[in-house]
């Protein structure tokens, strides 16, 4: 196996939407006859998904300082990417986040990041703005 890429690293969910919308833009602007049908799919789907995900609602300063703010308590890069992926909201939630968590972590050490983490990113959207959202700006592209 060959090494294409040694400068790649993960996105974030957050990082990953903006992205499909920027490529969703560009798409949509040539003519229908230079689209690929194929990847107008691959975007409808991708932005469909992400659109019922904390992902919708999260801004790079939010995670900037989501990020900030979990320094304290040591969760790996991974650990990391989940809490600002999922956003749990409880210690249930967080627990099957961060590994090992009743060993690394107490209880109020738990409570402290639930509360940082619902602090620094915004809140899940509601039913009500998805459905909002899918019909305003998600229309199947024509392809």
């Amino acid at each position: 196996m060959e090494v294409l890429d040694s400068q790649q690293t993960v996105l974030t969910n957050a990082e990953m939407y903006q992205l499909v919308l920027e490529r969703r833009k560009s798409h949509s602007e040539l003519s229908k006859d230079q689209r690929v049908k194929a990847l107008g799919t691959v975007i409808y789907e991708t932005s469909s998904y992400l659109q019922n995900t904390p992902a919708a609602t999260q801004k790079v300063e939010n995670i900037e300082n989501l990020i900030r703010a979990l320094a304290p308590f040591k969760l790996t890069a991974a650990e990391t990417l989940q809490v600002i992926n999922l956003r749990p909201s409880t210690a249930i939630e967080l627990q099957l986040v961060v590994e090992e968590c009743e060993e690394r972590l107490t209880e109020d050490q738990m409570g402290q990041l639930v509360n940082i983490i619902s602090e620094n990113l915004p809140p899940r959207p509601s039913s009500a703005e998805q459905k909002t959202s899918a019909e305003d700006g998600n229309e199947r592209m024509e392809t």
